[in-house]
């Protein structure tokens, strides 16, 4: 579903695409071009040496997918079936559940492994090829070793497009705050509640707080959509847990990572 310009503003704040952010790019996993970084001897990761480019492997100044609700997003969001853990029909699931979208698409463009990752909408330079190329590299898990994430199907990064064995996303959070009162109240307490704010586009955010401080870049946000039987409720989605951006381990927006169950227990009232 497309959001309003109101809510691709909102990504902006919620993705955390701060200079600082930034900056720590280079140095993870998601350095994807042929830059080197610290956490591979200078090497880079996965780098593709036809661009020493970080940032076109996600994101484009200009002619950017509008109907994806990421800032500026430089892929096609997948078009794939996906199998969801709602399927599984467990009892203890009581939060509705609606179609995988939002910003997960944008997260599973590369990791359901249904497109090569160097395919994007606008390639680096003045080009609008459609890829980035593959150059000559063959560092670790290089490019000329794997293009798309089911290659190396072996690894937890290649998600594919069964999610039953996945955190549960595009689902409501069960301890939302909708108009002031707990939407699922009395209907499951082992959920914190979230914290609703409105910000200064007028839009109304929701997240569960991690510090008691504020609304800041470690606590954990819900992300809303637009029409639909959960039109404006907040649903968890792999942003929520996830931040792109963060040199934390795999990525979780929890300063400490899961440790001791932190980013668990955020959530869950265990």
């Amino acid at each position: 579903m497309k959001t309003s310009i109101a809510k691709l503003a909102l990504g902006l704040t919620l993705v955390s695409m701060s200079g600082v952010a930034m900056a720590g790019i280079a140095n993870t996993k998601h350095n994807l071009g042929g830059s080197p970084n610290a956490g591979n001897g200078g090497a880079g990761w996965n780098f593709n040496d036809a661009t020493t480019e970080i940032c076109v492997f996600c994101h484009t100044p200009h002619g950017a997918d509008s109907s994806a609700a990421v800032p500026l997003w430089n892929r096609h969001l997948s078009t794939a079936s996906y199998n969801t853990y709602a399927s599984l029909g467990t009892s203890t699931l009581d939060a509705e559940s609606t179609a995988i979208g939002s910003v997960s698409l944008a997260c599973l463009s590369c990791h359901d492994g249904t497109q090569a990752m160097d395919v994007v909408i606008n390639s680096p330079g003045g080009g609008t090829t459609g890829t980035v190329g593959v150059g000559s590299g063959t560092g670790p898990g290089g490019w000329v070793e794997f293009q798309a994430m089911s290659e190396v199907s072996g690894e937890m990064i290649y998600i594919g497009t069964d999610l039953r064995n996945d955190h549960p996303i595009s689902i409501q959070y069960a301890g939302a705050l909708i108009g002031g009162t707990s939407a699922r109240a009395g209907l499951d307490a082992d959920f914190f509640d979230a914290v609703n704010v409105t910000v200064a586009s007028g839009t109304t955010v929701y997240y569960v707080d991690t510090n008691g401080g504020g609304k800041d870049k470690h606590d954990l946000p819900l992300y809303n959509r637009v029409g639909g039987t959960l039109d404006g409720q907040p649903l968890v989605e792999c942003a929520t847990c996830h931040d792109p951006h963060t040199q934390n381990t795999t990525f979780l927006r929890r300063a400490n990572g899961n440790d001791g169950s932190a980013t668990c227990l955020t959530c869950h009232n265990k």
